[in-house]
């Protein structure tokens, strides 16, 4: 329990994956991926249960064995296209079956191995402490793009993605842009309904993290770029 509200985090982890076979159980500087945000929160005493959710015997077990609960999710929600919702809203009603109550709920997806405790507690303590009525909060990292300097393509005519942008300003001009990084999402759980469609809304806060610790694990060059984080990271504790 954290600040009297007793929390749950989730974990998902789906086991296809078109990019890298079996990316949530690679190895990561010697360790599975899924490994380094159970590891992370299971030594966050505050957080009540940590659940990952998978349809996958082999994460299934990989997940037990660094000591996080599993709920077996039906593969119908574990398509390209499933949603994270979906997979929300199925761990509250096995939660719910098995009488088990939450207030706050954390989403941490595997493929960001390299957040800290600290990014955790800054939207624990955003959610629970604001006066801005928040009902979630997420992490964000400065964009890698500036929508200034986007475009979209019709055919093989370019228009600026922002009507009447200039992309050619200087980087000094360009306001700051910011994007969802998928490090931490953090949210009361009793804004989950049946016809949610996602879980930050606009009452949602924001918590900025650096970039290197917003790493998003989705190609091999990813996991060589974790890998070269972690190892420095090492070397400067």
């Amino acid at each position: 329990m954290y600040k009297n509200k007793k929390i749950i985090a989730l974990i998902p982890a789906r086991g296809g994956s078109k990019t890298i076979p079996y990316k949530n159980i690679k190895l990561l500087s010697q360790k599975p991926l899924i490994a380094w945000t159970i590891d992370l929160v299971k030594e966050m005493s505050e957080i009540d249960k940590v659940v990952v959710s998978t349809d996958d015997l082999n994460i299934s077990i990989v997940s037990q064995y660094f000591g996080a609960e599993v709920i077996r999710r039906p593969a119908s929600l574990s398509a390209d296209d499933s949603m994270p919702i979906d997979v929300v809203r199925h761990t509250l009603k096995v939660m719910k079956e098995q009488k088990d109550s939450y207030d706050i709920m954390l989403y941490l997806e595997p493929t960001s191995p390299l957040r800290s405790k600290k990014d955790i507690y800054d939207c624990l303590d955003l959610l629970i402490e604001n006066n801005k009525g928040y009902t979630s909060v997420a992490t964000f990292s400065e964009a890698e793009l500036n929508p200034i300097r986007a475009w979209s393509l019709e055919g093989t005519s370019p228009k600026t993605f922002i009507v009447n942008a200039n992309p050619f300003l200087p980087r000094q001009k360009l306001p700051k842009a910011y994007q969802l990084n998928g490090a931490v999402y953090a949210f009361y759980l009793n804004t989950i309904h049946e016809k949610s469609k996602i879980f930050l809304d606009e009452y949602t806060g924001g918590i900025i993290i650096p970039k290197e610790r917003a790493v998003d694990i989705d190609e091999e060059i990813d996991f060589l770029l974790a890998e070269k984080l972690i190892e420095r990271r090492g070397k400067n504790e």
